[in-house]
C-alpha cells in the first residue's frame, strides 16, 4: 500500500461531543494508526483526541520565565532572551524530543530509546504563546529597543523562528520520554506581514501548527498588542507569519513522519485547507520561476520599455539627462560580512535561522534608508528557503540590492539580500539564503526613487521583485480578510 502523504481527521464542531461521535472518532483514529502500523506494546492504537476548541493557551511563556516542564505547565524559572542556547526554546524543544546535538551517532543513542509512536494531535495541543512585557520590564526592553525608540523588527524575526521551532517540537511530541529524538529545522519562511505599526508596549506572540504533511508542518503565528487596561483581552493583530518546518531522524538525517492532525471544527478545516493551498502555490511559483521559464509576453514588453528608457540616458547623442528620481540598480548595492560565532548557534550546533534573518533585515533596512534618504517602513518578508545550514566559524557575505521600485506615487519597493557562506581555505562560495523584503517610503509628499535596470540580469531581478510585490499585496489582503481587518 502506498504510504499516505499527510493525515487529517475531521470532526464535527458541535460541543459538547456526542459520545457516539467520540467513539466514531476514536475508531477512525484507531483505524488510521492501524493502517500506519503504529501500535503500542499492548496492541492498541496510541491516540490523543480532545474535544475543546482553540481557547486558553496550553503553554504560556514570558521572557522573564522559561518553561521547565511544558507538559505539566509547572511554574517556570528566570530567563531574559529567546536565544536557543540556555533559553525557553532550548528547554521547550528538549522537553518535546529534540536531540542535544545534531551529530549524535548510533553509539550515543541510549538502548532504551524506542521507535516514536504516531499520536493524533489537535491544533490546540501545539498552541504556545510568549508575552513580551516591554512596558514594565526595562531589562527586556533594553535588548529590543532601537535607535529610534521603538522595537527592533530584526529581534522579532528571531523570536518568530524560535517560536516556530518550539511549536513544532510540541506537535511532534509523543508523550514518551524514551522515544528516539527528532531534529526539526526551518525549511522556509513562507510569509511575514506587518499589518499595523506598533510602538513600545506589551506584546503577545502566539502560534500553533495548522497543517501537516508526511514530515512537514506549517506553523501559523501572530503578534498582538496587549492592552494595559484589559490585558486578558485580545488586542490588534500587528503581524502574521507562516513557517514551514521539517522533521528529520536525529541519527539518520532522513525524513521523519510527524503526528497526524485531528481537525475539530470548520475554522480548523479552513486553516488546514489554506496550508494545502500555500503548498500548491509555492509549487506553481517554483515551476514558473524565471530561472526555469522565460518572462511572460507582458513582462517582455515591460523589459523592452525599460530598455528604451535607459537607452536614452546612456546615449550621448540624445543628450537626455537621467532624472534625479531615477537610480541605476547597479548603484543600489550594499554588502556586509559577518563571522558566525558560537553564541548564535541553535540546538543543532548550526547558526540560528532567526539570527540570519535579523542580519539580512538590518542590512536591507540600511539599504532602503539610503535609497529613499529616509527611514523606511517595513511591510513584509517574502518566502525564503533555507538551502543549507550555516556552520559556526564561517564567513557570511550578505549582498543587498534594490530589486524593484516603480517610483513616483508607488511608494513600496523590494530589497533583495543574498547570503553566501565563504570557505576561505577552499576558496569556495555557496548561497545559503536569498531574502526578499518589502519596504514602504512613508513620505507621501514626494516621489519615491525609481530603480532602473540596464542589463538583462538586472531586468530579471526587476521582474522577480515585481512578481513578489504583486503576490505580496494579494497575500496581505487575504490575511486582513481572515483577521476581519
Amino acid at each position: 500500500m502506498e504510504r499516505p502523504r499527510y493525515f487529517a481527521i475531521f470532526k464535527s464542531q458541535a460541543n459538547p461531543v456526542n459520545p457516539k461521535d467520540k467513539l466514531a472518532a476514536d475508531k477512525t483514529g484507531s483505524d488510521l494508526l492501524d493502517k500506519l502500523g503504529k501500535h503500542n506494546q499492548s496492541g492498541s492504537a496510541t491516540t490523543v483526541i480532545t474535544t475543546h476548541d482553540l481557547g486558553p493557551p496550553s503553554t504560556v511563556i514570558t521572557p522573564s520565565t522559561a518553561s521547565a516542564n511544558v507538559r505539566s505547565n509547572s511554574t517556570p524559572s528566570k530567563v531574559f532572551t529567546v536565544r536557543p542556547i540556555t533559553s525557553w526554546i532550548d528547554k521547550l524543544a528538549r522537553d518535546h524530543g529534540s536531540p542535544n546535538s545534531a551529530t549524535m551517532s548510533h553509539d550515543d543513542l541510549p538502548s532504551e530509546y524506542q521507535k516514536r509512536d504516531l499520536v493524533l494531535k489537535t491544533m490546540q495541543d501545539s498552541y504556545t504563546e510568549i508575552i513580551l512585557p516591554f512596558a514594565t520590564d526595562k531589562a527586556l526592553l533594553e535588548e529590543y529597543i532601537n535607535f529610534g525608540g521603538t522595537v527592533r523588527h530584526g529581534k522579532i524575526l528571531e523570536d518568530l523562528d524560535a517560536l516556530a521551532g518550539a511549536i513544532s517540537y510540541k506537535h511532534c511530541d509523543d508523550g514518551q520520554t524514551d522515544s528516539s529524538p527528532l531534529t526539526i529545522v526551518t525549511a522556509s519562511v513562507d510569509r511575514i506581514d506587518f499589518l499595523k505599526p506598533f510602538g513600545v508596549g506589551d506584546l503577545r506572540l502566539s502560534g500553533h501548527v495548522t497543517y501537516v504533511g508526511y514530515s512537514s508542518m506549517e506553523v501559523f503565528m501572530k503578534m498582538e498588542k496587549i492592552s494595559s487596561e484589559k490585558p486578558e483581552k485580545r488586542g490588534d493583530t500587528i503581524l502574521v507569519a507562516r513557517f514551514s518546518m521539517v522533521a528529520r531522524d536525529a541519527l539518520t538525517g532522513k525524513a521523519a513522519q510527524v503526528n497526524p492532525m485531528l481537525l475539530q471544527n470548520d475554522a480548523e478545516k479552513r486553516m488546514f485547507q489554506m496550508g494545502e493551498e500555500h503548498k500548491a502555490r509555492k509549487r506553481l511559483a517554483s515551476e514558473s520561476a524565471l530561472t526555469k521559464r522565460p518572462p511572460t509576453q507582458e513582462e517582455r514588453f515591460l523589459i523592452h520599455d525599460l530598455y528604451l528608457e535607459y537607452s536614452k540616458y546612456d546615449d550621448p547623442q540624445t543628450k537626455t539627462k537621467k532624472p534625479d528620481n531615477v537610480v541605476w540598480m547597479a548603484d543600489t548595492k550594499m554588502s556586509a560580512i559577518q563571522i558566525m560565532q558560537p553564541q548564535d548557534r541553535n540546538i543543532h550546533d548550526k547558526i540560528f535561522g532567526g539570527y540570519l534573518m535579523r542580519l539580512a533585515y538590518e542590512l536591507a533596512f540600511c539599504n532602503a534608508s539610503v535609497f529613499i534618504n529616509y527611514r523606511p517602513t517595513f511591510l513584509a518578508l517574502d518566502e525564503i528557503s533555507f538551502r543549507k545550514p550555516v556552520p559556526i566559524g564561517a564567513l557570511l557575505d550578505l549582498d543587498s540590492q534594490i530589486a524593484f521600485s516603480e517610483g513616483g506615487e508607488h511608494h513600496s519597493f523590494q530589497v533583495m539580500v543574498k547570503a553566501d557562506v565563504l570557505d576561505v581555505e577552499k576558496g569556495t562560495r555557496e548561497t545559503t539564503n536569498t531574502f526578499w523584503f518589502t519596504f514602504k517610503d512613508p513620505k507621501k509628499d514626494h516621489d519615491t526613487p525609481k530603480a532602473m535596470p540596464r542589463t538583462y540580469a538586472e531586468s530579471m531581478l526587476y521582474l522577480e521583485g515585481k512578481r513578489r510585490g504583486m503576490e505580496g499585496i494579494k497575500l496581505a489582503e487575504v490575511n486582513r480578510k481572515n483577521l476581519s481587518m
